[in-house]
């Protein structure tokens, strides 16, 4: 939860997408736990999709636009293979929305459309019975919305 949490108030895009990283393989081991495979599929295809972002600005491979696509694929292939129930849709949006955000170069659009998949996630982590979970929703929402007004609407000192 820390690790997402933290996450949104950073500034560069890599710190952003590491703490998401270690967020995602944590948070692995807790849907495991409760036997949540759909999300136990999106995290792991999460986890790769935020490594290979990592590299977008390094490697030249991992700046092709075919990515976004290929993991959302993933999301849905991966969701479809480890459905448990209708509530499995929910996740497999979110990491779609997410995708298309952290795979944005700039700090603001990633915080301002990582927005958006946080409300389908606490929809399934109520299902699911993960008071963990719904509390990380809330907590890094409430993250992304102070990252914004702290980096992008607050008027810095040199700009009034």
């Amino acid at each position: 939860m820390i690790f997402f949490v933290i996450s949104f108030q950073q500034n560069k895009r890599n710190r952003i997408l590491g703490l998401i990283l270690a967020g995602q393989l944590i948070f692995m081991v807790h849907f495991i736990l409760l036997g949540a495979w759909t999300a136990v599929a999106m995290n792991s295809v999460g986890a790769v999709r935020t490594v290979v972002f990592q590299f977008r600005e390094k490697k030249k491979w991992a700046n092709s636009a075919f990515w976004p696509y290929l993991f959302v694929a993933g999301f849905f292939g991966f969701g479809i293979l480890s459905w448990q129930a209708w509530y499995s849709i929910l996740p497999m949006v979110a990491m779609s929305i997410e995708t298309f955000g952290l795979w944005m170069k700039e700090p603001r659009r990633i915080r301002i459309i990582n927005l958006f998949p946080h409300p389908p996630w606490f929809t399934y982590n109520l299902l699911v019975g993960s008071w963990p979970g719904m509390t990380t929703e809330v907590l890094i929402l409430a993250s992304v919305i102070i990252g914004i007004w702290r980096h992008d609407i607050k008027p810095s000192k040199n700009n009034p």
